[in-house]
């Protein structure tokens, strides 16, 4: 179950952050490091990466089949950012605050605030 789930959020992942043209460009790949290993049963799918997508390639003749590997060229890709900004309508004019007093009246009185009472001077009895 762990390994389907595992499975299953990684393809939501590689989905949602690929473009579907390089997806299906992956049998190329794969028949590509086929011919490859054929020609050199040693090599490795890592070290065939390696050969093909860093910056020290050897002219191995095969440039066309090479090109056709995804992730190789950038000529499909379509992005396109929107900046969308908002003003703000600016004035200069202060707001004015007009107090209103309140008067508040308890029916017995002035209203006895106990919390405060802890913030006295001791007094003596």
């Amino acid at each position: 179950m762990r390994t389907f789930l595992l499975t299953i959020l990684t393809s939501f992942f590689l989905f949602s952050t690929t473009e579907l043209h390089q997806f299906l460009k992956l049998p190329l790949l794969l028949e590509h490091f086929r011919e490859h290993r054929r020609a050199d049963p040693a090599l490795s799918l890592l070290g065939f990466l390696q050969l093909h997508y860093t910056a020290n390639h050897p002219a191995d003749n095969d440039d066309e089949d090479d090109n056709e590997l995804p992730f190789k060229a950038t000529e499909v890709i379509n992005h396109i950012d929107n900046t969308v900004t908002t003003t703000r309508p600016e004035s200069n004019q202060r707001p004015e605050f007009r107090a209103i007093p309140k008067l508040i009246s308890h029916p017995e009185g002035t209203p006895c605030h106990r919390v405060y009472a802890v913030f006295h001077p001791p007094q003596a009895a």
